[in-house]
């Protein structure tokens, strides 16, 4: 079997000393992140108390993923990869440190909070493109979908006890607190990336058309890697507005404060379905057809989703997000491993530009919409659309098998 299609197991990528090393890294980095995220959506509901505001940190958070991504792609295709990842978290170390000392009192304007967290995006916006290109290249082509599906499962690992340690931690001190320790997790990614090999970026020198809109061509051309992208992109954009409203179902559907150790309980509970997903891609689902794993993951998603908006007891709420989360992230993880195996390696930082512009781009684009339709309608009538939706998606977009695609394609 061709080393680009072997599917390793993720013992074999654990093997290798410096995927080892960043997986490690990553997901104490990642942990720290998800405190943020949880604290941060707590803190802009005390202070707004709206629906459209929620949005609007979401926008502010995610958005620089839809502005910079493009750029991010081809750099990581032309840059030094090395140098591309270590400025970009050092970006967001230091001013997440600026964060945590403007919230010392517990306060902060909310125009500020919006500024504050789109200028650390800015960093993410470049840096996760080029982490999403590097990742494969450092376990090797045969560990492809070990690697991803490794990845999925420590980046869920961490929404599990993020959120849990977040809302101990800022029932228990104070936001502050929980931003600095977020800011200081970003040492053991930086100084991870500065003693491992990153290979070099492969890329052909191009016009700067094809290194920014490269992955657009690709995906136009070759089905199979253009619809995993498209079904990503229309799943963030009608499916996860209740990502962003999370605060507001807590309080407002279960009557639990979103700042409580209980709140932070129910993040975490959507974080460890997210995990079991993104581990029954890597195992269980493994020798299924992707196809037939992606319709199954929104069909059920919708079937979660729809139980969910119908929840009013914390009991129940909890088995009910679990279940949304394991659909969830069983959808993004096997979509992520459907582009990645039919890419070659000189065109994937652009690709990748793509796949974070699918995922991490819309939803805030969906968030800052769903805010203003929660206000005129109902939380619940935003999440039953969102099952109604990926219902639709299920049997709209397939998936489609092809050849590995490089550089000829992109041009």
């Amino acid at each position: 079997m061709d080393e680009l299609t072997r599917r390793g197991t993720a013992r074999d990528a654990l093997a290798g000393d410096d995927f080892r090393r960043i997986y490690v890294a990553s997901f104490l980095s990642n942990t720290g992140r998800w405190m943020q995220t949880a604290a941060l959506g707590v803190l802009a509901w005390e202070i707004s108390e709206s629906s459209s505001y929620l949005g609007a940190v979401i926008f502010a958070q995610l958005g620089p993923l839809a502005i910079l991504s493009l750029i991010g792609g081809s750099l990581a295709d032309t840059a030094d990869r090395r140098k591309l990842l270590l400025i970009t978290q050092t970006w967001q170390m230091l001013w997440t440190f600026v964060l945590a000392y403007l919230v010392i009192d517990g306060s902060i304007s909310k125009n500020l909070l919006l500024l504050l967290v789109f200028i650390i995006g800015l960093g993410q916006g470049i840096f996760a493109p080029a982490f999403t290109s590097v990742l494969p290249t450092i376990a090797g082509p045969g560990n492809l979908q070990a690697a991803i599906a490794l990845n999925s499962m420590q980046v869920n690992g961490a929404r599990v006890i993020g959120p849990a340690i977040g809302g101990w931690l800022t029932s228990r001190f104070g936001f502050s607190e929980v931003f600095a320790l977020n800011a200081a997790s970003y040492l053991l990614v930086i100084g991870a990336i500065a003693v491992t090999t990153i290979p070099a970026a492969q890329a052909a020198s191009r016009s700067l058309s094809d290194r920014l809109f490269g992955g657009f061509k690709v995906a136009w051309r070759a089905p199979q890697v253009g619809r995993p992208l498209l079904l990503m992109c229309l799943f963030s954009l009608f499916c996860l507005p209740f990502i962003g409203q999370m605060p507001a179902i807590a309080e407002l559907n279960l009557g639990i404060e979103a700042r409580s150790t209980a709140y932070g309980w129910f993040y975490a509970a959507f974080g460890l379905g997210a995990l079991a997903g993104a581990t029954l891609v890597a195992t269980v689902l493994l020798r299924f057809p992707r196809p037939s794993v992606a319709r199954g993951a929104l069909l059920g998603f919708a079937a979660a989703l729809a139980w969910m908006s119908t929840v009013d007891d914390l009991a129940v709420a909890y088995p009910s997000i679990f279940v949304v989360g394991l659909f969830y992230f069983t959808l993004p993880t096997t979509l992520s491993t459907a582009w990645q195996e039919h890419v070659g390696e000189a065109i994937r930082g652009r690709v990748a530009a793509i796949w974070v512009l699918s995922f991490g781009g819309t939803v805030p684009i969906a968030n800052i919409l769903a805010g203003p339709v929660v206000e005129a309608t109902s939380l619940r009538a935003v999440l039953g659309s969102g099952a109604v939706a990926a219902v639709v998606l299920a049997f709209v977009i397939r998936l489609q098998p092809g050849p590995i695609v490089g550089e000829e394609i992109a041009v």
